[in-house]
């Protein structure tokens, strides 16, 4: 029972850092996508 709950532990910290990761990832996104608009808007006028 050892090894297996050794490796949910490993899995569940793997899973968190992902999670982070993706979080990162789509704040990212957010920032490049409203970078994007604001220079949309900058061409038009």
């Amino acid at each position: 029972m050892e090894e297996k709950d050794k490796l949910i532990a490993s899995l569940r910290a793997q899973l968190r850092q992902v999670l982070s990761k993706n979080s990162a990832l789509e704040q990212e996104n957010a920032l490049l996508n409203y970078e994007l608009e604001q220079l949309k808007v900058k061409k038009k006028t």
